[in-house]
């Protein structure tokens, strides 16, 4: 209100002095007459000349007159302090001490703490009057003490004094009535006596002096009073004269009467003067002005004021947010609502708001499907449970079906579900939905055992939505697929086929398909076949799956020796680009051989070979070439296939083969030298394998053909081992023992016979043999050094029946172990080396994780591109190798690369990959200074929804970030205490950042 400090000084200014002057002579020689004459000019003002009379009259006294001296120098010190002689409060306080029984005692106390006051020192002289006994002092000193001592109490904020001591002045006319009464006045104004201020304030109105002053009191005195009407008669004619801190005290009474008498626009104005010109406007000065705005219904400016008085906690705040939300939603801005009534929510100040404005925020939540942190199923819930009487209650019962039935938050949302006492038919059909829904999540994120687990729950509300129900039966036998689960597979697809309205379903045709290879896995050719026909029947195009299908209906045929329809179905799939036609040609040559036409064979697959030269069928088509080639007896091409075999892929399971052949086609064009030498290097170089065995057979023959028998035992007891014709019977009876043990399953007898099997016969025929089997037991007891040892041994003997899996599982331990450069070794070996398919794509998968751990960006990106191409992979490992693509390019500092690899994982929110993809998305354009389509970004992602909520949280942290930058630090704050309040995962990071931000913000908005 109105300052204190400066009223006070207009009241001393108020203050009259007076002075005389005048001369007398004094008679020298007699101390009475010189102290008369002193006393003449003292009551005179002539304090300088006083000073001096009394001083010798003082001395002249003789010591008889005690009383004569004692006044003398009563008078003395006086005149000093009246001059403001130096020594003045030393001669008082030594009259004090000469004259102790003196009756000017109280007059002297009164005097030295005038002096101090005069210095301001209010305390000291405070000390003093605390000492004066006013019936000791005469009248007009008696009023001048009640008035200075009052007055000091007042500067020491000690009202109580105070007002008795200026109640003693301000009845009595004197100078001091007009101060006394206005500090009097005042006092009662602080301290809420209002009737007794005004009544005072009133008396002083035509006092010169106060005048200006008084009218201020009084229009804030019948303001308090809500009077208004007078406060406005008596504010309104000061303003044209106010100035400074006047103005704005008087500007805030006029502005808070119009706005009490709710006459907003006339509030306006003055409330303007308030906040504008204050230098500290208040929280209720912003309150009132953004009030009478929206009042005014102009809402824009309402909520630039309501949006400064939120940082208490208190009543206020809570009505402040509560309209500030309002004000939002007028001018369309439902985000911005939506983050207000949440405010006005977490008060309970006044119930009524609390109650209407938490089904608002509930409400706007499900319009904007704003929940992120299942906000909207979970505040519905609180709601009916808080007030189950509300006026709001029926619609909150049908927001809360609707928004079960379109709820991101699948997980949490089941468990809201599950806790509503008394469940309806929507309440079920939301259950059904979600728990469909939460199932496709865990799926995608690979969980295909717990997304199992949801499907069955799904169904158990299957009345309720047919399609929910055929599309859980869908995936729930997808996911028994992916678990290589083929009887329970075939099963669902089954009954998913058999389920009325599931041809309307897009699954129908994948479904026929998925069921063809469930046969097809289960040896089924018959059964398989009849579902691969009817998928092709009932599709078009030439899609990869189309190629596929093709492929394998020639397969289900080739299975059964039914080569013309197996060639008319791999004919139709080599018509498939996008399939696997290099596959289907090969498939074709191997029919055509097997019908005794060698020679279209031998066509088909040089096709094979110029059409597709780096296709991974090369090495096999050129064997086979060589096989055909000895058919025919046309041996020099059949020596010149096998050799471009062995020398183009000396790594390939076909070089052995073709040194076999080699030694055999030799053989049969009589060169027994060269025969002899091809059949030794399969010995030597593929020991154990059913190559070597065959070598061994061809080399018996040779040696017999040139009658040295003896050479050929002498040639087997030097390479010792499986070779030994003596030891090979003993050598298979150990070994198969130990294989029985294996093949039932019994990994802990079979370790023990396999260990004793290697100790007995290192050398022996089964080795590779024992040491995958053992390493396969070792790794499924999770005894990872000692299943990389027995993997590493049979990658170390070259092509075996075994060495795929070995080189697969030997690059997955290394990997696990972050040993990732003897992985990628591995991984390029087995890509080199395999034969299968599926092989080949896990060694590209390998690559590419081992890559991407090594910090070989460039390579990654290479690699994770050749995964990304493959047709034949898996959706996850595409999504996998696009995420470490994306990683990739962002190391190399290619962010347009970086980007359109984040924005095409972001498009699917319900996998990790995604999640985190979409928040990077959003924090590379706020890098880039894109901050508005960042903010899209992550309102999108909050539509989308996530089961990966720590990437949500993050993206919440960016969004405080973008509206910080805008200055916007309300906003900035509601979502980091949106995101504390709502966000249930226990990361470290999340809540510490967002509380220091939520701290920064809060200071910075207020």
């Amino acid at each position: 209100m109105i300052n204190r400090l400066f009223l006070a000084v207009l009241a001393l200014t108020a203050l009259s002095q007076f002075s005389a002057s005048g001369q007398k002579s004094l008679e020298r020689d007699q101390p009475e007459r010189i102290f008369e004459e002193g006393l003449f000019h003292y009551e005179r003002g002539y304090y300088g000349v006083a000073r001096e009379l009394f001083g010798k009259a003082h001395d002249a006294a003789p010591a008889g007159q005690g009383a004569l001296m004692a006044d003398a120098a009563f008078y003395e010190a006086l005149s000093a302090s009246y001059l403001e002689n130096g020594d003045a409060p030393y001669l008082l306080e030594r009259y004090l001490e000469d004259y102790p029984e003196s009756k000017h005692l109280s007059h002297t106390n009164f005097r030295l703490g005038e002096l101090a006051q005069d210095d301001n020192r209010d305390r000291i002289a405070l000390r003093w009057y605390e000492k004066v006994k006013p019936a000791d002092l005469d009248r007009e000193v008696r009023l001048r003490y009640f008035y200075k001592a009052g007055y000091a109490y007042f500067m020491e904020d000690d009202y109580v004094n105070a007002a008795r001591l200026l109640g003693n002045a301000k009845d009595v006319p004197s100078k001091y009535w007009a101060p006394a009464n206005y500090y009097y006045a005042h006092i009662q104004y602080e301290e809420g006596n209002h009737e007794a201020a005004l009544r005072t304030f009133q008396k002083l109105q035509d006092e010169p002096g106060f005048q200006s002053v008084i009218p201020y009191y009084i229009a804030q005195i019948y303001y308090m009073q809500e009077d208004y009407d007078q406060a406005i008669e008596y504010g309104t004619p000061l303003m044209a004269e106010a100035k400074g801190v006047m103005r704005s005290d008087l500007a805030r009474v006029l502005g808070d009467s119009y706005f009490a008498k709710e006459s907003y626009s006339r509030a306006i104005p003055y409330l303007s003067i308030v906040v504008n010109e204050s230098k500290t406007p208040r929280r209720e000065d912003y309150y009132h002005l953004g009030l009478s705005y929206y009042f005014e219904k102009d809402y824009v400016q309402a909520a630039t004021y309501l949006a400064q008085v939120t940082s208490g906690e208190d009543e206020m705040t809570q009505n402040a947010y509560y309209h500030l939300a309002d004000c939002y939603l007028k001018t369309g801005d439902k985000k911005n609502a939506r983050v207000a009534f949440e405010a006005a929510n977490r008060y309970a100040f006044d119930m009524a708001i609390k109650e209407d404005a938490m089904f608002n925020y509930i409400k706007l939540n499900y319009e904007l499907s704003f929940s992120p942190f299942n906000e909207i199923v979970n505040s519905f819930l609180q709601f009916i449970e808080e007030f189950p009487n509300s006026e709001h209650i029926d619609a909150a019962y049908q927001y809360m079906g609707q928004a079960l039935l379109t709820t991101k938050n699948y997980r949490q949302a089941l468990e809201a579900m599950e806790s509503i006492g008394h469940k309806n038919a929507e309440v079920y059909r939301a259950m059904q939905r979600v728990a469909y829904l939460r199932g496709l999540e865990l799926f995608t994120n690979l969980q295909f055992t717990q997304s199992i687990d949801m499907f069955d729950y799904s169904l158990k509300y299957g009345s309720y939505d047919r399609d929910i129900k055929m599309g859980a039966l869908y995936w729930r036998a997808e996911a028994h697929y992916r678990l290589d689960d083929y009887a329970a597979a075939q099963k669902g697809y089954l009954e998913f086929l058999q389920t009325p309205g599931s041809r309307n379903m897009e699954e129908f045709l994948t479904a026929h398909y998925n069921m063809g290879y469930v046969s097809f896995k289960q040896n089924n050719y018959a059964e398989a076949q009849k579902w691969f026909t009817q998928y092709v029947n009932r599709s078009s195009g030439t899609t990869a799956m189309m190629g596929d299908a093709y492929n394998r209906l020639g397969d289900t045929y080739f299975m059964v020796r039914d080569f013309t329809n197996a060639m008319n179905w791999y004919d139709r799939a080599a018509g498939v680009p996008s399939g696997s036609p290099d596959y289907a040609m090969f498939q074709k040559a191997l029919a055509q051989g097997i019908g005794h036409n060698q020679q279209a064979k031998i066509r088909q697959l040089d096709k094979l070979i110029q059409m597709y030269p780096v296709s991974p069928y090369v090495d096999d088509a050129w064997y086979e070439m060589g096989r055909s080639y000895v058919h025919l007896n046309n041996l020099p091409d059949a020596i010149r296939a096998f050799k471009t075999v062995r020398d183009k892929y000396p790594r390939s399971s076909f070089a052995r083969k073709a040194m076999l052949q080699l030694g055999l086609v030799f053989y049969n064009s009589g060169d027994l030298g060269q025969s002899m030498v091809y059949y030794k290097r399969v010995v030597n170089e593929f020991p154990g394998t059913p190559e070597a065995e065959d070598a061994l057979l061809g080399l018996r023959n040779v040696y017999m053909d040139q009658n040295d028998p003896d050479g050929y035992i002498r040639y087997t007891n030097q390479i010792g081992g499986f070779a030994r014709v003596d030891e090979r019977q003993r050598d298979s009876l150990s070994y198969v023992a130990a294989e029985r043990l294996y093949m039932a399953g019994n990994c802990d007898q079979s370790l023990i016979q396999l260990e004793n099997y290697l100790r007995a016969y290192p050398q022996g025929r089964f080795v590779l043999n024992a040491h995958f089997y053992m390493a396969d037991c070792h790794y499924r007891a999770g005894n990872m050094d000692k299943a990389l040892t027995s993997f590493e041994f049979v990658t170390g003997r070259g092509k075996s029946l075994f060495s795929e899996d070995a080189l697969k599982y030997a690059g997955e331990i290394h990997f696990r172990k972050e040993n990732y450069t003897e992985a990628l070794g591995y991984f390029e070996r087995l890509e080199e080396e395999a034969d299968l398919e599926e092989n080949r794509q896990e060694a590209m998968i390998g690559q590419m994780r081992a890559l991407s751990k090594l910090t070989n960006p460039s390579a990654t990106v290479e690699v994770a591109g050749q995964v990304m191409a493959n047709t034949r992979m898996a959706p996850e490992i595409v999504r996998e190798a696009r995420y470490i693509k994306a990683l990739a390019h962002l190391s190399l500092g290619q962010k347009t690369g970086a980007l359109t690899e984040f924005r095409s994982l972001a498009e699917n929110t319900s996998s990790v990959e995604g999640a985190e993809a979409k928040y990077r998305v959003a924090q590379m354009l706020y890098d880039d200074q894109k901050k508005e389509e960042s903010e899209q970004v992550i309102f999108d992602f909050v539509n989308k929804g996530t089961p990966h909520q720590y990437w949500l949280a993050r993206s919440f942290i960016l969004l405080s970030d973008i509206y910080a930058d805008r200055q916007e630090f309300f906003q900035a704050a509601q979502y980091l205490e949106s995101l504390l309040e709502n966000y249930k995962g226990d990361e470290e990071d999340i809540r510490r950042v967002a509380e220091e931000k939520l701290e920064r913000y809060r200071g910075l908005g207020q």
